[in-house]
């Protein structure tokens, strides 16, 4: 990791990383986003200085960060995410859900402990973050704190990564996620300005800042032990500097990140125009073209059962048996990729994954 202050190190790295409850992880093998989250922390505290981070764009660090991955998460994940529900209350310009077909369906209860039920044969002391969102509003399912109740007693390696728009985080819906050691809470806060916010997400502001003000105060007074990242789309430098700003402002226990758009695969490519209109801004580049990619060390499961190429995959393997996690061990589907993370071919040859310049 680079920094520009002389003052920051290895073990102002470690020091943060750990009090964000990944402090078990290699640092080589270590979540680029992650990364990003302990740089902003590290702005907040007056380590370096202050600016808002780029996620998943740094083209010189990510190869040798996707071959770090091979040695620990090989045999098992890096990453696990499982759909419970295909339901949201946004309406995303640059997201599949609006025109799904996959609209309301819902992974059966059975279905997903058994999927947990295949995964607890993991050694105690593989670390793995674990999500359970996709193209929804994680918090609309009722059943999302009992999942991640049956997540912590099965799966003492996973470490939680809850996801919301910020619309449902309401007094008494969320704070049981406190009582998750070293969770984080993203929140995809795709703007700071009412107009911004409705061109992008179909609704405004005003819910989500009342909502994010009460999860401030309740960092703010020690009563919820969970580290919260905001993430914004990259449109402009303009913009995200806007981002930074207003949420270092307001929400000054949060930390604040900017992400490229990307083009999603499979029977959707939501996302695409925006990528091409801020791809000179955001440095995306032809260059993944000729790169592996971390998202095969990563096992991603629709709510129908079925495993996806990769997080931005909206079809995944449906209609493939060899990928139904409903049906087979959810480790024997990892396993159907073991060539791709033993080989680590460019991803221009595998198919599917062709054109895809995201550096998940």
């Amino acid at each position: 990791m680079s920094a520009d202050n002389p003052k920051s190190s290895q073990t102002d790295f470690e020091r943060l990383l750990g009090g964000a409850g990944f402090g078990r992880y290699s640092m080589d093998a270590t979540a680029y986003y992650i990364e990003c989250w302990v740089v902003n922390r590290m702005a907040e505290s007056g380590v370096i200085d202050a600016k808002p981070r780029m996620v998943q764009a740094d083209y010189d660090a990510y190869p040798s960060q996707v071959l770090a991955l091979r040695p620990r998460c090989s045999v098992y994940p890096r990453t696990v995410s499982i759909e419970t529900q295909v339901k949201c209350n946004a309406k995303c310009d640059f997201c599949p859900y609006p025109k799904s077909p996959r609209q309301g369906e819902e992974m059966p209860t059975d279905v997903f402990e058994k999927i947990i039920d295949d995964l607890s044969v993991m050694p105690k002391d593989h670390w793995f973050q674990m999500a359970l969102c996709r193209i929804n509003e994680p918090l609309l399912d009722s059943r999302l704190e009992g999942f991640h109740d049956l997540i912590a007693r099965k799966l003492p390696g996973a470490v939680m990564t809850f996801w919301s728009n910020g619309t449902m985080l309401r007094e008494g819906a969320f704070e049981w996620m406190g009582g998750h050691k070293g969770a984080r809470l993203v929140i995809s806060l795709n703007a700071v300005n009412e107009a911004d916010h409705v061109r992008l997400m179909g609704f405004g502001l005003k819910r989500v800042l009342k909502n994010l003000d009460y999860v401030h105060r309740l960092k703010a007074d020690g009563k919820f032990d969970v580290a919260v990242s905001l993430v914004a789309p990259w449109e402009s430098k303009l913009q995200a500097q806007e981002v930074a700003d207003f949420c270092r402002q307001r929400w000054p226990l949060f930390s604040a990140s900017i992400r490229p758009f990307f083009e999603w695969v499979g029977q959707s490519r939501k996302g695409g125009d925006y990528r091409q209109k801020t791809t000179e801004k955001n440095q995306a580049s032809d260059a993944a073209l000729g790169f592996a990619c971390a998202q095969w060390f990563d096992l991603h499961i629709l709510a129908n059962g079925y495993a996806t190429k990769c997080c931005i995959d909206e079809t995944g393997f449906v209609g493939d048996e060899r990928f139904n996690c409903a049906t087979r061990n959810a480790l024997e589907v990892f396993a159907e990729s073991q060539w791709l993370r033993d080989d680590l071919p460019d991803r221009s040859g595998v198919s599917g994954c062709e054109g895809c310049r995201h550096l998940g």
